[in-house]
This record gives structure tokens, sequence and C-alpha cells, in this order.
């Protein structure tokens, strides 16, 4: 067993006996000498929360270990009954114990040690196993899989032969539903010089050798073979690289592409196309550290110690592999309708009705089981009409566009080679969320939704965005979070918005757009134009503040305004500001949130970002008498002195 050469066990270590939901306290003294004497186990500790960042010098403290039910382990620094500084939220909750199968230390940890060799003979018997069971038992998986067996299917497939073949072929027209099919997600890490491009196209559909073929594309056919399957299907492979015809034709297929496919062969511990998924994996890196620990399952049974490995890292199923950084593999994901996936640390497989490991403990926190829509094959269509007028039905179309907001928040965290491509490589959910809703392609307008513009224009930029994800080169209309690179986020939960929406669309036709493809509206968008209606007051950005005129006045005083900027371009002096929500946002009284505008020409306008407006950091001005807005809280907002008029923003 590999964990008994890497494992740390030393005299320290030795004399910690650790109880189920119990803890174990060490003074500071034996923390400092175990340390002084190479113990890993408290190296690592103090590694994550170092002694010379906390003044001890008029303190007694102790180090309390608490073990949890099932092994996993945390610390805390504590002074008697006081945590210390911020050690609840620097300790190592990712500690977990872990014992071999067939041991009696399983029964109580359900955690078995992380499989070291994820390509061989034995990880694919037991791969062919979990497959076995879906396909024989999962009732679920059956009728999902014959409800997605009628989606369009991509021009063409790898026929990867059989086992031991040193060659393969393109082919075309493979006959709809006759044969099943393994789909690949992986990291390019670059252009690929295996990539089809038309000259290579007639030779490939005669035959070549699996060499021309970067590793993980080689590895990814051995991979289909021993899973019992004839067809693969690669991006880089099937869709000819420069054919703008053919890439047009095949992208908008991304959606059926996958959820088609029989599994989704996920390459997800690679960073490039030209590494192998299959290599052996290091489990020294996988673990951590790794020592070897003492425990019993509660006071009572204190003499009844049993062993076990404790790991430096978590066991369970984290998400956190090189391809958990790449927008194009989110969508591929989740539209997959059974994935197996290579990670660094374990081999998954997950289907509609169960998940696997090869190794380490079979757990993953999945938020998105909370949502209505989590953009996979397996979500229901939305329960209610769109134009149910109920509070319920309300509420309920609150939540969907939660969850798409969630999705986007998390799509646009992930990293693009191509800027552009933040459309294209989101379109499968948008048109899984078009689905789900029962709306038509025609209501998506550069990754926002006609009939709920106005709210999903509140977007912005995180508070913690980094510098260097600042991008100041726009793609398509400023109006779309689609625009930018990097992570954006919406302002308010739908639930807790609250206040009143005063920013209206001008009318339903009131877009002017032109696609890259018009064929595929939920791809890249070269120009969109979008009319709305509401409250529009100028200001000034001079020295990092901004001033306005008091209504009535020419007086400039001012503003209690915080700005979201999109980016860090150049500000100009005149900025507009585009109110789209008013009401009480406690503990700061009245605000008003919207858009920072700056003017192009007569009413059309480019967004420079988001802003907030607290109204009660304002003194107040007299009331326009001759404004009259059914609806709006009767208050002095700065912005009803405002015109209330049409404009244009792209």
């Amino acid at each position: 067993m590999a964990e008994n050469e890497i494992a740390h066990l030393c005299r320290h270590c030795e004399n910690i006996t650790f109880t189920l939901s119990g803890s174990v306290t060490l003074p500071f003294t034996a923390v400092e000498r175990a340390d002084e004497d190479g113990c890993k186990f408290i190296q690592v500790i103090l590694e994550r929360y170092p002694i010379q960042n906390t003044d001890f010098s008029s303190r007694r403290p102790m180090l309390v270990l608490t073990c949890t039910e099932n092994g996993g382990v945390d610390f805390r620094w504590m002074d008697g009954a006081t945590v210390l500084d911020d050690s609840c939220i620097l300790g190592i909750d990712g500690f977990s114990m872990f014992a071999q199968k067939d041991s009696l230390a399983f029964v109580d940890l359900n955690r078995e040690p992380l499989n070291s060799a994820p390509g061989s003979m034995k990880s694919f018997c037991i791969i062919r196993s979990w497959i076995r069971e879906c396909d024989e038992k999962h009732t679920y998986c059956k009728i999902l899989r014959k409800a997605l067996s009628g989606q369009q299917r991509p021009a063409r497939l790898i026929d990867v032969g059989v086992g031991g073949s040193e060659g393969v072929c393109i082919c075309k027209d493979v006959s709809a539903g006759a044969e099943q099919y393994a789909a690949l997600s992986y990291c390019w890490g670059g252009n690929q010089k295996s990539k089809t491009v038309k000259a290579k196209l007639e030779e490939r559909c005669k035959g070549f050798a699996l060499t021309d073929l970067s590793k993980t594309i080689q590895e990814a056919i051995f991979t289909t073979r021993e899973l019992g399957l004839r067809y693969l299907w690669v991006d880089a492979i099937c869709i000819v690289q420069d054919d703008k015809a053919d890439c047009n034709q095949e992208l908008p297929k991304m959606d059926h592409i996958y959820s088609g496919a029989s599994i989704t062969i996920i390459a997800a511990r690679v960073t490039q196309a030209d590494h192998s998924f299959l290599r052996d994996r290091d489990l020294s890196e996988s673990y951590g550290s790794v020592c070897r620990v003492k425990y019993c399952r509660s006071p009572e049974s204190a003499s009844n110690i049993r062993s076990a490995f404790l790991s430096a890292t978590r066991l369970d199923i984290t998400h956190d592999d090189p391809i958990d950084s790449r927008g194009w593999t989110f969508q591929e994901r989740l539209r997959s309708f059974r994935v197996l996936s290579f990670g660094r640390k374990q081999t998954v497989w997950k289907c509609p009705a169960g998940t696997f490991v090869d190794g380490g403990e079979n757990y993953f926190y999945d938020p998105s089981s909370k949502r209505l829509f989590t953009g996979k094959v397996t979500d229901s269509p939305f329960p209610r009409r769109l134009d149910d007028p109920s509070s319920e039905a309300k509420r309920d179309l609150d939540l969907a566009f939660g969850d798409w907001q969630d999705l986007v928040k998390e799509f646009t965290e992930r990293d693009l080679s191509q800027k552009a491509d933040r459309l294209p490589a989101f379109a499968a959910i948008a048109k899984a969320f078009g689905s789900f809703l029962q709306l038509d392609s025609d209501e998506y307008v550069a990754g926002l939704w006609r009939f709920d513009v106005c709210r999903q224009l509140r977007w912005r930029r995180p508070d913690d965005m980094a510098v260097n994800r600042w991008c100041n080169q726009r793609h398509g209309p400023t109006w779309s979070w689609a625009s930018l690179d990097g992570p954006v986020i919406f302002d308010e939960s739908r639930l807790s918005a609250g206040g009143v929406d005063t920013l209206q669309r001008a009318g339903d036709d009131k877009y002017r757009t032109r696609w890259k493809s018009p064929d595929f509206k939920y791809g890249e968008v070269e120009f969109a134009q979008l009319e709305v209606l509401g409250f529009l007051r100028r200001s000034f950005w001079e020295n990092g503040v901004f001033i306005g005129l008091r209504y009535g006045t020419e007086t400039l005083l001012p503003l209690p305004l915080h700005a979201y900027w999109d980016s860090d371009e150049e500000r100009p002096q005149e900025i507009w500001c585009l109110e789209i929500n008013t009401g009480s946002s406690l503990p700061m009284g009245n605000t008003s949130c919207g858009l920072l505008l700056t003017n192009s020409m007569g009413t059309v306008y480019k967004r420079l970002g988001y802003f907030r407006f607290y109204h009660s950091k304002y003194e107040s001005e007299p009331g326009n008498a001759a404004l009259n807005m059914r609806g709006l809280p009767p208050n002095s907002n700065w912005f009803y002195n405002g015109e209330y008029e049409t404009i244009c923003i792209e």
C-alpha cells in the first residue's frame, strides 16, 4: 500500500488519540516541541496558521483538534474558552481520516485510499462495473436516455476501431440513434497541431495513425475502447477548424452533442491536450501530507483503539481540477447525460441516479440541488405559466431567474482564451434555460432575456475584483455582462431586491441586433442596441468624486453615489446616471441603483458601470410638481427631478 510508504509517524503523533465527535488539546509548548522535532502533522498546521502571526506573549494558547463523527479534523487556537484571532476561519477543515476498505476503520470513516493508477486494467474493470449498474439498474437513466436519443447528432465522429488498433478514422453520416458515442471534454492549452483542417479531412476519413493525435485524445480513444463504445466525438478532430461554415454549423449543436453522448469523458487533471490524464497520480501531492493516527469511536470505547491514516487535504469530490477553471468546459459538464471525470485526486462517475469514486470520499456538496434550474439535462420544465399573476408564480419565476444569474456568475469566474467566446461558450446553458421557460431564441439577446431585461441589467463587477482581471476591450453591446472578460455578479438576490423598478423597456421590438451567425442567436453578438424608458440625470466625475447640479439651481454638490466601474478604461468628466430601481435598503435608508453611462451622440449611450445612490446622505431637493409617476414612493428621490425619457444603449 502506497500510503504506508509515504505516511508520517513520530513519537509526537503516536501520543495523540482522536475520539470521533470529540477533541484533543495540546499545550503550546508541546506543539512548539513537536515542530522543532520535525513532526509533519504539526508542521502542516503551523504552515497554514504560523505561530509568528499571533502574539502569544501574554497568553497560554492551546491547540484544540476537533474530530467529526466520520473522521474529519479541524483545529482552533484557544485561550481557555476564547478562540484566538481568526483561527476558526483559518482552521484546516480539510484534514480527513481514511482507511483500507476491508478494515474495521473503514466502517467508521467511509473513506478509502486514493487510487494511484487511474489508467490501470483494474481501474477500468471498476469503471465498467459502474456503467453496468447504471445501464441495468437505473430506471430513471434509461427513461432519460431514451428521451435524449432523438436529438441532433454531430456531423462527424471518430471511429475508434477495436483495442490494439494503431489507427482510427473520421466517420461521416453515422445513422441517427444507431450508434452510441462518447464525447471528450478537455483543455486545449493552446493551438492543437493535431486538429482537423480542410486539407486533412479527406485523408482522415480514410484512416490515420493514433500517433498523429495529441496525448489526451489518444487516451480518450483508449478509454472509449475500454468502455465498449465504437465512436468518439472530439471538437478539434470532428469540426473542421479552418472552415467557418462548418464551425457555424456544428457550434450550435453543442448542447445536443454532449447531452446526446452516452458518456462524456472529462480529462479534468490536465492543462493541455499534450498531457496524459491516465498517468499515475502522485499520491504525496494528492494527500498533501499523510500521517498515521490512532482513534477510538467514543470515550467509552477508549480501550478499543483503531488505526487510520490522516490526509492534509479533503478527500471528497471538490471540482478543483484545471478543467474547472476553463469557460467552454462549464456547459460541457452541465449538459452531459453521464460523465466520467479523471481528476488529480479521484476518478468520478456521475449519472442522473448516482455517483461513484475510485478512492477518497463519495461526497460532493451540490448547491444546485436546491435550484429550480440547474442547467443539467435532468431539469423539469418550469411548473407555471409565465403570465400567471399569482404571488407564488412570481416568486418561482424570481427563483428561476436567480438560478440563471447564479450560473452566469459561476461561468464568468472561468477563463477563456478567446474573449469573444463568452456567449458561444454559454450558449448551451442559455438554450436550456429557454427550453425550461418555453421561450424561443428570439427572447434572448446578448446574454439577457427580453421580458426581464431591466432587472438583468443589474450586473456589476465584484467588490474584490483583482486589478489583473480588468478588461478594457468590449465584445458586443456594453449593457451585456458578456461584453467584458472576467467575473460579474448581480447586485441583489432576486427575492430580496424589493423596491420599485423605475426603468422600463421602450417596447418589445426596440432591439437592433446583429449576430455573427444569424442562425445561432445564442451565440456571439456583434452589435445590439437596447431602448429603455427611465429617469436620467447628469453628473460630473472630478478628482474621484461625483458632483451634480441641485435641481432648480446652478449649485454643484457632491453626490452620495458609489460606483462599480466595469473596467479601468479612461472615464469622461460627464457621466449620466440611469436609475433602474429605487427602494429601501437598510441600514443605508432609501437607495437607488442603476447604470453609469457616457453619451455617444444624441440619445445614444454606452455603459461605463453600475451605481448605488444613498438618498439619506443627500439634502432633499424640492419636488418636481410636474412629475406624477403613479406607484412611485413619495420621497425626494434625486432622480425624480431628472428627465423621464427614452434612450438607446449600445
